[in-house]
């Protein structure tokens, strides 16, 4: 007697799953490979148990998916390469602008400080805001009090807690702000005026000088 080998449905949707995870073949390769089980499968099937149409249904209707959705994550990628460099060409317009992004660094020059602030994401009954020497001493205590949710300038006069002048040069601030007793995570800006635009795999980058970078989504103010 003829002995007849058995190919089901679940060994071809596993090499069809192995395939497409292992992103090393295109929909044409996927296509052709699948064909190729599918007739094996067809002519090694058992002739006392047949696979039927909905069998046969089904599995076209998977190959037929996998391949949609590999021209539709190809358009995508296009479409999401054209979005970038159209936000890039776009965002090219702030060179020149000053801008407040995320930041901690201030300085100081003939005593008069850099423009800093704060965002807030919910309102706060207490905000502080320390500033900091190089030798991570804190020179000055900012007390903002309570604030609402949103953006906020830090007036910073350039003085230390006992009123003088501190000294020319670069400086750190940290913000802390309280709600009930618990933070509502501050995040402390910095205004920059913007050299240029790049980018990366992470978007769109604004160069705010001194070797600082934000992301144009962070953003917070344009003057």
């Amino acid at each position: 007697m003829t002995t007849t080998s058995s190919v089901n449905g679940t060994s071809s949707t596993s090499s069809i799953n192995s395939t497409l995870q292992s992103g090393s073949s295109s929909a044409a390769d996927l296509q052709n490979n699948f064909l190729t089980m599918l007739v094996t499968q067809m002519n090694n099937q058992d002739p006392l148990n047949p696979m039927d149409n909905s069998q046969l249904t089904s599995q076209l209707a998977q190959i037929s998916t996998v391949s949609s959705m590999q021209t539709m994550n190809a358009t995508l990628n296009q479409l999401l390469s054209q979005v970038s460099a159209s936000r890039a060409m776009d965002s090219a317009a702030l060179i020149g602008r000053t801008v407040m992004v995320p930041g901690s660094h201030v300085s100081v020059k003939d005593g008069v400080t850099g423009q800093i602030g704060v965002d807030l994401p919910s309102t706060a009954d207490s905000v502080t805001v320390s500033v900091l020497d190089q030798g991570g001493n804190v020179v000055r205590t900012i007390d903002m009090k309570g604030q609402v949710a949103g953006v906020h300038d830090i007036t910073w006069d350039g003085k230390n807690d006992a009123g003088a002048l501190v000294a020319d040069g670069d400086y750190t601030f940290k913000v802390s702000a309280t709600a009930n007793g618990s933070s509502v995570q501050p995040v402390a800006l910095v205004y920059g005026k913007v050299q240029s635009i790049s980018g990366d795999s992470s978007g769109v980058l604004v160069d705010v000088g001194n070797g600082q970078t934000a992301g144009v989504n962070d953003v917070r103010r344009i003057l």
